[in-house]
């Protein structure tokens, strides 16, 4: 603060103590706290929705990292996944495989049948477990105790030795199905497992928490991309007018005369599977109508007093939209920021629902994966869909609060 702004500060609560007023010195941290305090007021709905959104990004960064990150929650990976589900699946496996054999059969044999990457199919390669499983198999054979772990050391046993021959007793894989049904899987809620297991017997309440950082990630960046973008060409078509405007509002009727689920499923056939390109084909969508209530504003605040003065004294049109109007539309792209977050986020999940999103693990993926389990272990769709729903609530109810606190005229209207 400038001396001269000092001194008129001073000079102001010297004139209120001698007219009787109390002045309060309150600092940064002061207004904050008063601010939130009557935003959970005055705003219960909007307070609940902020608290989710809160609650949903300490998850999704406090989850970064081997381990579960500083939480301790959330984070698995492939190493993870194998301790969860896939000793099982392997065992089975090994069961198929060695179907027929003979008792005395050699560690080379072993080798040979069971090392071959192909006897687990393509799932374990999909999954990323298959150097785990087959580091697992080799530590059996090595220790001589595969046979035996096959026979006796676990229950069920996957084998039975009788008459010289290996028999693979196990008839949950008798098939040789690819399918990850695995003693781990489809587990109901416990101690253990606080949202179940899923088909691939991953644990559901480590993939709910890594599904948070990927739709609030996702949300963020496209919704930033989305709102810059707009407002950049808002600012310069309702600035500038004329030719610039008419060309830049052709371009964005050009956008909006696609359905958004069409514009979104053409950019995402033209692009990779990838966070960046999900990200940045959501980003579309967000740029035609952020442009036109900038615009919009813009022409408004154009022939406002404050802005024809500016123009009196000389301030270039850069200065004027910089400097004077693009302060004042700060509060509605505040709004539109939050309430944009959330669709994206819904867009993306329905995206991952369709198999048109990311290879990441996703809460819409989760739900389609759950699908034909979900009159018998309705878990496996249910914890993915309420987060995602508790989400994009937070998201819309929060961006619904905000334009109330910003816009004057809906104050105390609710």
């Amino acid at each position: 603060m400038s001396d001269e702004r000092q001194t008129t500060a001073r000079e102001l609560e010297e004139f209120a103590q001698a007219q009787g007023l109390r002045v309060e010195e309150r600092t940064t941290l002061q207004l904050v706290s008063s601010a939130l305090l009557s935003f959970f007021r005055t705003k219960p709905l909007g307070a609940a929705g902020l608290v989710l959104v809160v609650v949903w990004s300490i998850i999704a960064v406090g989850t970064v990292g081997s381990g579960g990150g500083w939480l301790g929650i959330g984070r698995y990976d492939s190493q993870d996944v194998f301790k969860i589900a896939n000793p099982s699946f392997a065992d089975d496996k090994m069961a198929n495989a060695l179907d027929g054999e003979p008792a005395d059969i050699s560690d080379a044999r072993l080798r040979e049948l069971l090392l071959a990457p192909e006897v687990y199919g393509e799932l374990a390669q999909e999954s990323g477990v298959l150097d785990d499983m087959l580091a697992y198999v080799e530590g059996l054979i090595e220790t001589g105790t595969l046979l035996t772990h096959l026979a006796e050391d676990i229950d069920p046993a996957q084998i039975e030795i009788a008459n010289g021959t290996i028999t693979d007793v196990d008839d949950l894989l008798a098939t040789g199905t690819n399918t990850p049904l695995t003693t781990a899987s489809l587990q109901g809620p416990s101690a253990k497992h606080w949202f179940g297991t899923d088909r691939a017997g991953h644990d559901l309440f480590s993939r709910v928490t890594e599904g948070a950082r990927l739709s609030l990630y996702i949300g963020f960046f496209a919704t930033l991309i989305g709102v810059v973008a707009g407002t950049a060409l808002g600012l310069v078509a309702g600035g500038l007018g004329g030719n610039i405007d008419l060309a830049i509002s052709r371009l964005v009727d050009a956008l909006l005369s696609f359905p958004p689920i069409v514009l979104l499923l053409l950019l995402r056939s033209v692009t990779e599977p990838s966070a960046i390109w999900v990200t940045l084909a959501l980003s579309v969508l967000a740029i035609a109508p952020v442009q036109r209530i900038v615009r919009g504003a813009v022409i408004a605040l154009r022939e406002m007093p404050f802005v024809e003065a500016a123009r009196t004294v000389g301030a270039t049109n850069a200065r004027i939209m910089m400097l004077h109007i693009l302060p004042n539309i700060v509060a509605p792209l505040i709004v539109i920021f939050s309430i944009t977050i959330g669709a994206f986020i819904l867009a993306e999940a329905a995206l991952s629902f369709l198999g048109l999103g990311t290879l990441d693990v996703s809460w819409g993926k989760m739900i389609a994966d759950g699908r034909q389990f979900i009159v018998q272990s309705p878990w496996t769709s249910l914890f993915a869909g309420l987060a995602l729903t508790s989400l994009v609530f937070g998201f819309n109810v929060l961006g619904d609060a905000l334009r109330d606190v910003f816009d004057p005229r809906l104050r105390g209207t609710r």
